[in-house]
C-alpha cells in the first residue's frame, strides 16, 4: 500500500500507520480511501488478528482531513449527474469515506487510536469510528470539524456521531462553527477516552485491545440514549428550535452546509446511527452540489492555499478601490432615489466590501409589515452586480490579472463569503444568467450595469473564468 503499512505482533494486534507520501500532513485521498477498504477487509477477515491500533506516521498530527483541492475537482461531475443512474453512482462515490468508517466500526474486532496534534475533518471522523481514542495530553491538541468553514459538512459521520457523544445543544458549535474541542471537553464527553504522554500512548491503546476483544460502538449497543435527551425533548426544545431560527435567519439559502448541518443533527438524532448516516450523506451530496459550495471551497481553502505557494506580484489596493467606489456610487444613486439610509447601510454591510455604510444616528428601522421584500432583494442584486461588472473590467484591464486574487482580495475586504468572491458569483448565478440580469440593469441604470464584451463573449462559449 502507498498510505498504509501493517505490521501484526506476536499477539494479534495489527499495527496500522497512516503516512501519505509527499505530504506534510496525512489528508484523505479517494487513493486513502480505497487502500482503507482494502486494510478493513483485511482486519475482518484474516484470523491472525485479534485487533488494531491505529497511529500517524507524521509528526505533524493524526490527520488534517479531506484533500480538498482533490474532493472540489469532483463537485462539477457530481453537480453534472442527472438521471437516476448517475445520481446513484454519485452518491455513492461521494458516501465512500463514510461507508468505509462504518466497515471499520462494525468489522466484528476493537480498533484503538492514538491521536498526536490534530485530527480535523475527515480526520477526526475516522478517530470516532473507532472503538478506543487516546489522544496526547498536549494543550496543543486540536479536534475539530472546520468543513463549514468551505461550505461544506462533515459527511462520514461526523454530524452523526458527535450527536451521540455530546447531545443536539452541545454539538451544534463544533458543526455550525468549527469550533475544537477541548482536551477538557474531549475527555469529559468521550471524544476520547484518555489522555496521556506521548509515550504511553501506543502501549494504552494495545493493551485496551487485548482485553476488549467485543468492544461494539456506544450506539451499537441496544440501550444507547442520546446524552441530555434527544431533540424532542425538554432542553432540545428549549434549544433546538431558536438555534434553528437563528442560524437559518443568519444563513438563509447563501449557505446551505449550515440548513443542511441542522438537518443532519436533527434527522439523524432520531433514528439509529445507520440510517443516520444514510441521511448525512444524503444532506453532503445535496450539499456538494450546491455552487456556493464549490465558490467557498475555492476562496476559501484552494485559492488562498495556491497564492500562498507562490509570490503574489499583484498590487490589490487598486483594485479594492475600484469595487469600493462602484459600491459608494450604487449608495449614492439608492439614496437619491428616496431608499432608506439606514436600509442602504444595512444591505451595503451583508452585500458589499465598502466601509462607507454606517447608519445615521437616530435612525429607525422599519416595521416587518412596511418592508417590500422584492425590492429589498433588487437592491441587494445591484450591489452584488455592480462589484461583479467592476471585478470583469478589472480583469480585462489587468488592474487584476488572477480570478483567484480577484476574489480573495475581495472576499478578505468584506465581499460576501457565500459567494466566493464577486468573479466566483457570476459564475454561481451561471453566465448567462448574470448577462441577462445585468442587462435588465443596465435598461434602467446603463451608466452602471453595462455588460463587457469579454463577459458576453465567455456566456456565449460557455467558457467560465475558472475552466
Amino acid at each position: 500500500m502507498n498510505n498504509f503499512s501493517i505490521t501484526i505482533d506476536a499477539e494479534g494486534v495489527a499495527l496500522i500507520t497512516l503516512d501519505v507520501p509527499g505530504k506534510g500532513m496525512n489528508v484523505i485521498s479517494f487513493d486513502v480511501q480505497r487502500e482503507f477498504g482494502e486494510l478493513v477487509e483485511t482486519l475482518r477477515s484474516n484470523p491472525k488478528i485479534r485487533g488494531a491500533v491505529l497511529v500517524s506516521g507524521k509528526t505533524s498530527g493524526f490527520c488534517a482531513g479531506a484533500d480538498l483541492p482533490e474532493i472540489v475537482g469532483y463537485f462539477d461531475r457530481w453537480r453534472a449527474a442527472r438521471s437516476q443512474a448517475e445520481l446513484r453512482a454519485a452518491l455513492a462515490e461521494s458516501a465512500s469515506w463514510s461507508r468505509h468508517l462504518r466497515a471499520l466500526e462494525t468489522c466484528g474486532k476493537p480498533v484503538a487510536v492514538a491521536i498526536t496534534g490534530l485530527a480535523l475533518g475527515g480526520g477526526l471522523e475516522l478517530v470516532l469510528a473507532c472503538h478506543y481514542r487516546v489522544a496526547v495530553d498536549d494543550p496543543k491538541l486540536r479536534l475539530a470539524f472546520p468543513e463549514v468553514g468551505v461550505g461544506l459538512l462533515p459527511g462520514a459521520g461526523g454530524t452523526q456521531r458527535l450527536t451521540r457523544l455530546l447531545g443536539v445543544s452541545a454539538v451544534l458549535p463544533h458543526l455550525l462553527e468549527g469550533t475544537p474541542i477541548a482536551p477538557a471537553e474531549a475527555l469529559a464527553t468521550g471524544v476520547v477516552h484518555a489522555l496521556l504522554p506521548a509515550d504511553q500512548l501506543l502501549q494504552t491503546a494495545r493493551r485496551w485491545v487485548l482485553e476488549h476483544p467485543d468492544a461494539q460502538a456506544s450506539w451499537d449497543q441496544a440501550n444507547f440514549q442520546l446524552p441530555a435527551g434527544g431533540v424532542h425533548s425538554a432542553q432540545g426544545y428549549r434549544y433546538f428550535g431558536p438555534a434553528l431560527a437563528a442560524r437559518l435567519g443568519t444563513a438563509g439559502e447563501h449557505y446551505p452546509a449550515v440548513a443542511n448541518i441542522l438537518k443532519c443533527v436533527y434527522e439523524g438524532a432520531q433514528v439509529p446511527i445507520d440510517a443516520g448516516l444514510r441521511i448525512e450523506s444524503r444532506y453532503f451530496f445535496n450539499t456538494v452540489r450546491s455552487p456556493q459550495a464549490k465558490a467557498i471551497a475555492r476562496t476559501q481553502f484552494i485559492s488562498r492555499q495556491a497564492l500562498a505557494k507562490r509570490e503574489s506580484r499583484q498590487n490589490l489596493s487598486d483594485y479594492l478601490s475600484q469595487l469600493r467606489h462602484a459600491v459608494a456610487a450604487e449608495q449614492r444613486a439608492m439614496k437619491e432615489e428616496g431608499v432608506s439610509p439606514t436600509l442602504v447601510a444595512s444591505l451595503s454591510r451583508r452585500n458589499a466590501l465598502s466601509a462607507e455604510a454606517e447608519c445615521p444616528l437616530g435612525a429607525v428601522e422599519p416595521s416587518v409589515e412596511d418592508v417590500d421584500f422584492a425590492a429589498i432583494a433588487e437592491l441587494e442584486r445591484r450591489l452584488l452586480y455592480t462589484q461583479a461588472l467592476t471585478a470583469v473590467r478589472c480583469l480585462d484591464n489587468h488592474v487584476v490579472d488572477d480570478p483567484l486574487e480577484a476574489d480573495c482580495g475581495a472576499v478578505a475586504a468584506g465581499f460576501p463569503v457565500w459567494s466566493g468572491g464577486p468573479v466566483s458569483y457570476i459564475e454561481v448565478q451561471g453566465l448567462d444568467a448574470f448577462v441577462a440580469e445585468a442587462d435588465r440593469l443596465a435598461s434602467r441604470f446603463p451608466q452602471r450595469f453595462s455588460v463587457p464584451h469579454s463577459l458576453r463573449e465567455r456566456a456565449a462559449a460557455k467558457r467560465g473564468f475558472y475552466s
